[in-house]
């Protein structure tokens, strides 16, 4: 146990070559998820990377093959390229490890594909050209699990509202499902980066009468509760084994799983959740639960995968 505690705690955000990643394409809510990137990877000193997606139908690689291009790929490129900058500009991203990166291909696999050497993707929740219907339908539900490293989710609203480096609590999701704890080891490192306290949060829903069971309503209610809070309790101990370094907070809240966690985005800098979960979060990622998180939080909403 010991020996996987300190695999977990080893492995360093700032120690990955792309570090936070931000989809871009001209959109409102691309510009908002690459301010609220490059704050993030300032705050927590990682690099930067701007990218830039375009699909090409494989008629047109076929055709360029055989010397007839019907694409202008390298105006598309270049259209691309003084994009990120003046995004990059406008974000106020001028440090040295800022880059800006054209790739060809849908956008979820331009970003799958450097999410294998990245802290974090960094979308917004919809888009244009490259990034059109990012999190809409089929695309949005696979990313996560397509994904190597977290995806953040960025409401257009959200643009230069969370300041990371203030020391205000990263807010995370837990139940007793191995997927929670992944993301609060997950935010644990983000708020190692960051140097701020992470909060473990777990929804206690409306317990329904058990007519067989032989106590009380209030009895029942009294020992979901107990459970519950003996479930985030490990699950800070765990964190507090693996991440000595970090301030661990804990709170049991009541109401359903997805309004909870809308209502901390409303507040956190980052609102961190695993991709499933079982007890208080129940399908907290998965169809019209999910929805209704990333269209209704009002702040960065970060899902881990499950390694």
């Amino acid at each position: 146990m010991t020996e996987n505690r300190e695999e977990t705690a080893s492995r360093d955000i700032a120690a990955t070559r792309h570090g936070v990643v931000v989809g871009v394409d001209g959109s409102d809510h691309a510009r908002a998820a690459l301010h609220t990137g490059a704050r993030l990877a300032a705050s927590a000193g990682v690099p930067l990377t701007a990218v830039f997606a375009y699909p090409i139908s494989h008629y047109a690689v076929q055709a360029a093959s055989y010397g007839q291009p019907v694409v202008d790929e390298a105006g598309i490129r270049d259209e691309g390229e003084n994009m990120l900058r003046q995004a990059l500009a406008e974000a106020g991203a001028d440090r040295a490890d800022v880059r800006g990166v054209v790739k060809r291909g849908p956008a979820p696999q331009a970003l799958a594909e450097l999410s294998s050497n990245a802290s974090t993707i960094v979308v917004g929740t919809r888009g244009r050209g490259g990034f059109t219907g990012m999190l809409l339908g089929s695309t949005s539900a696979s990313l996560p699990s397509r994904s190597h490293c977290p995806v953040i989710i960025v409401p257009p609203d959200a643009e230069g509202t969370r300041d990371f480096s203030a020391g205000t609590a990263l807010a995370v999701g837990v139940d007793e499902s191995g997927h929670s704890r992944a993301a609060a080891e997950e935010a644990a490192r983000w708020a190692r980066a960051l140097r701020c306290p992470v909060r473990l949060i777990s929804a206690l829903a409306p317990v329904s009468p058990d007519v067989e069971a032989w106590v009380s309503l209030e009895e029942q209610r009294r020992s979901a509760r107990e459970q519950l809070t003996r479930t985030v309790e490990e699950h800070a101990a765990a964190v507090r084994a693996a991440f000595p370094d970090v301030t661990v907070e804990t709170e049991v809240r009541d109401g359903a799983a997805a309004a909870v966690m809308v209502d901390e985005t409303r507040s956190a800098p980052l609102t961190v959740v695993g991709t499933r979960g079982h007890g208080g979060f129940t399908g907290m990622l998965l169809g019209s639960t999910s929805l209704a998180i990333m269209h209704h939080a009002e702040g960065p909403l970060m899902i881990v995968p499950q390694s």
